[in-house]
């Protein structure tokens, strides 16, 4: 067990570094110059203008005819009351993602970043606005057919500390966590630095806090120790003992004190009892630290430069129960009472049985982009690693102790003499990438320009573990290269705006295609072809088919062997939910996956100074030699992976084999659509009238603003709404045999069939540093079919309504006169506000153990209160 208060204390004081890192930058932000404070607080542009640098916009004046899909200004990102940039990009992916998204392709100031680390861990402060454009429009760009473009306008000058303290808790209680983060930034013109340092803590969350029922243990195991009899582990412990009971004992507790005589086990009461639940984790003990420093900046007029290095260290530790023990008690022992041969059931209580694991990642990314003419080449170089260890305990006594006869098993302590074993794994991985790309027009046909795109890629990685889980150590060593290239070309077929096939509109072509060598998987092609059409400026239509070969990760095929006892799992081949063997690990025999994507896809903007559109995607996908991890099984797997799952005599489920496989085939059609809506409410401070096009990076062509119409901060609204239906999903888990009905119960892994419907939606309103957002999901219901003794069944998997809410509030609100409410801001965010958890049902109505609604989510609702100062 853990200590709470010593916990608590120990994790407020990992989380108040934070506070102390930014101390140290005060006196430098102290001396910010006359100018950067008037840019900063909006008050000086033109001051600013004259002593920034010309930018050279190169990636969104490509752009300038496509609309975004999400236009954010400063005053709708502030609907999202998020902290840094990061946070930002992914809700607003999470409202457009349909699961099946590349990487999005990033520009910054208009000019190409290869990822999100290099400006993700910058303030929000620090972002003018954000646009999100529909997929396709990133081949322009050097990018793939298929991937969506997210451009971020940073503000011109800018020079912060930010700091963040937010603790969370469970309203049942349990599951405490902490977070801290502190980040320094610097902007000024084409210069920008900012350095990172992110920690979080999260105490664990024990089965006894959810008061969850063990099961029957196979044996009647306890702390104190319970008699038995032997060899017959449930018959008659002692026909004497019997008779001074006045019953036929099978299980007696061990009495209190030393030299008990045989009346005594007669008399000791109830059976010796432990509720495991003390020592099993719900949710593990978990502590990350993370530092992330970019810079970046322009070299020459045609040429800029970009570097991120990212250090992190995460460890968590879980307990599994107890390690028990069973102990051969002679009936000729001088010490025992018995006229039998019994047995002693003892837990060791002086340890539980531990899984711990870290992990040490660094990451170091260099980029450069240069822009010749109407070209522009980027050369990105790359290099990771990472070292992972773990260790886990395990009993080590495989079967019954013979007690020495001049022991007293009275007078020792038993469960000290339990045996435990503890195994050990290790693995670290590198790699390395260079990647060179030019995109530019090729040439020009009477619709537009041709834009093409050439890119190179030369990669290499190597992954090396070691385990002692297995009989003797097991030692892996894996390496792969890579060299691959890709001609993209955009192709505009018919142009209103340059009178060719006026009646059309705006209609273009775009094709991928690639190659890659990789060692040990041999030449894998790829290709996308797409067709994007506007009929009308509101309308935008686009078709796309894409092919990809790839291969499984090189974690999954070189990752060590482990062992973890004691895992809870539910059969369905019996109904009974029973702790068992769990292994993991990589395996090498993993083939390549082939995939192949049709889409379809919509958007139409109704109403421009609303913000409001429709969206819609219909993707149809068709999946060879899917690579998965073996889930915790349906009746299906079990059925086609014998070998994987074993059992005793008894038929008991007693160990499960879930390294990764390739499933035959897999088969999805789904359907997402959903509006948006991005209004200002009434009056207050006036909108920016916005330019025909998504165009620069800093809106300089704009128009003036005009005058306001009303006194008082301005309000935002934004709105999200998506529905997601699941027109088909088969798979076929071996060839030749018959594919299974996710849809209709079928299932691969115990978390139930596919859910057909899915709602999500979000709303957020802002009002002069007030604000708030509501986040609703809604998951339909599902099924999982059974094949209990033979006999056909299902569980039933209730719907799911979640509710996640967050207000904040700046206090320069409330004090506007008091200078340290400047930057402070308060927030609350809950989730799961109506502590909703899935129920699941068998056919006789109850609920199978593994199912109870704190294993489906062991936190339940989570408040957290965050305080944030920006300096």
């Amino acid at each position: 067990m853990f200590t709470s208060s010593r916990r608590d204390r120990t994790a407020m004081a990992r989380v108040c570094i934070t506070a102390l890192l930014a101390s140290s930058a005060m006196p430098a932000l102290a001396g910010i110059d006359a100018v950067d404070r008037a840019v900063a607080e909006g008050s000086a542009t033109q001051t600013a203008a004259a002593v920034t640098p010309e930018i050279i916009v190169v990636g969104e004046r490509l752009l300038r005819d496509v609309r975004p899909e999400r236009d954010l200004d400063e005053a709708a990102i502030s609907t999202y009351g998020v902290s840094t940039i990061d946070e930002l990009v992914g809700a607003v992916e999470g409202e457009l993602d349909s699961g099946e998204d590349d990487e999005p392709l990033l520009l910054v100031n208009g000019e190409r970043i290869h990822d999100l680390d290099e400006i993700g861990a910058y303030p929000v402060e620090a972002l003018r606005r954000l646009r999100l454009l529909p997929r396709g429009s990133a081949s322009r760009l050097g990018g793939k057919a298929g991937q969506r473009v997210i451009t971020l306008t940073l503000h011109r000058q800018m020079r912060s500390a930010t700091v963040t303290l937010a603790p969370r808790l469970s309203t049942e209680g349990g599951g405490q966590s902490h977070r801290g983060e502190t980040i320094l930034t610097h902007i000024r013109g084409q210069t920008r630095a900012n350095v990172a340092f992110r920690i979080r803590d999260e105490d664990a969350l024990f089965e006894s806090e959810r008061d969850i029922i063990q099961p029957e243990p196979r044996l009647p195991f306890a702390r104190g120790g319970n008699v038995i009899a032997y060899p017959d582990l449930s018959g008659e412990i002692d026909p004497l003992l019997s008779d001074l009971g006045g019953r036929i004992i099978t299980v007696a507790p061990i009495p209190r004190g030393t030299s008990p005589v045989l009346a005594d086990f007669a008399t000791a009461g109830l059976i010796a009892d432990t509720d495991l639940g003390d020592f099993r984790t719900l949710r593990p003990e978990a502590r990350t630290y993370e530092i992330n420093a970019s810079f970046g900046t322009r070299l020459l007029p045609w040429l800029r430069s970009s570097a991120t290095v990212r250090l992190g260290r995460s460890a968590s530790r879980s307990q599994r129960g107890l390690a028990s023990g069973l102990f051969l008690l002679d009936s000729e022992n001088p010490f025992s009472p018995f006229s039998e041969d019994v047995a002693l059931a003892f837990y060791r209580d002086d340890r539980a049985l531990d899984f711990r694991s870290t992990r040490y990642s660094g990451e170091a990314n260099l980029s450069l982009n240069a822009n010749v003419g109407q070209w522009r080449a980027s050369l990105n170089g790359r290099h990771t690693r990472a070292r992972d260890s773990s260790r886990s305990d395990r009993s080590d006594q495989a079967g019954p102790l013979v007690l020495a006869d001049g022991l007293d098993p009275f007078a020792t302590d038993l469960g000290e003499m339990i045996a435990i074993r503890t195994d050990r794994s290790r693995a670290k991985s590198r790699g390395s990438r260079a990647q060179l790309s030019f995109s530019g027009p090729a040439f020009k046909l009477p619709a537009g320009p041709v834009s093409a795109t050439v890119e190179g890629r030369i990669e290499g990685s190597r992954i090396r573990s070691l385990s002692s889980f297995s009989a003797g150590n097991d030692k892996r060593g894996f390496a792969r290269s890579e060299r691959f290239v890709r001609l993209g070309v955009e192709v505009p077929i018919a142009s209103a705006r340059n009178n060719v096939l006026p009646f059309v509109g705006e209609l273009s072509a775009s094709a991928d295609l690639g190659r890659g060598k990789i060692s040990g998987a041999g030449s894998l092609d790829s290709h996308t072809l797409g067709l994007t059409w506007h009929p009308r400026p509101p309308i935008r239509l686009r078709a796309a088919l894409e092919s990809t070969t790839l291969p499984a990760a090189i974690q999954l095929l070189g990752n060590p062997v482990l062992i973890t006892p004691a895992v809870r799992t539910f059969d369905v081949l019996t109904g009974d939910t029973v702790d068992v063997t769990q292994i993991t690990g990589g395996n090498p025999m993993l083939e390549p996956q082939r995939k192949r994507t049709w889409r379809a896809s919509a958007i139409v903007r109704l109403a421009p100074r609303l913000g409001l559109q429709l969206s819609s995607e219909y993707i149809d996908s068709n999946e060879r030699n899917l690579t998965s991890f073996l889930p915790p099984a349906s009746a299906a797997v079990q059925l086609a992976f014998p070998d994987r799952f074993v059992r005793d005599a008894s038929g008991r489920l007693v160990t499960v084999d879930l390294r990764p496989v390739n499933f035959a085939a897999q088969r999805q059609q789904r359907l997402r659509y959903g509006l948006s809506l991005n209004a200002p409410l009434g009056g207050g401070a006036p909108r920016v009238a916005p330019s025909s096009a998504p165009d620069s990076e800093d809106d300089d062509d704009a128009p003036p603003p005009p005058p306001p119409t009303s006194a008082g901060p301005r309000t935002r609204l934004v709105l999200s709404a998506n529905h997601s239906i699941v027109l088909r999903d088969e798979i076929e888990i071996r060839p030749r045999l018959n594919p299974v009905d996710l849809l209709r119960g079928g299932a691969i892994g115990i978390g139930g069939g596919r859910v057909r419907h899915q709602i999500d939606s979000t709303a957020g309103i802002t009002s002069g540093g007030l604000g708030g957002r509501v986040s609703v999901t809604w998951r339909g219901p599902s099924q999982l079919e059974t094949r209990i003794n033979g006999q056909a069944s299902a569980l039933s998997f209730s719907p799911l309504l979640l509710v996640n809410l967050r207000a904040f509030a700046d206090l320069r609100r409330f004090l506007p006169q008091s200078s340290w409410s400047d930057g402070l801001r308060l927030s609350l965010n809950v989730t799961n506000v109506a502590n909703q958890r899935q129920r699941v049902r068998d056919s006789g109505g109850d609920t199978p153990l593994q199912y109870k609604p704190a294993y489906r989510d062991p936190l339940g609702r989570a408040v957290e209160f965050e305080i944030r100062k920006v300096f």
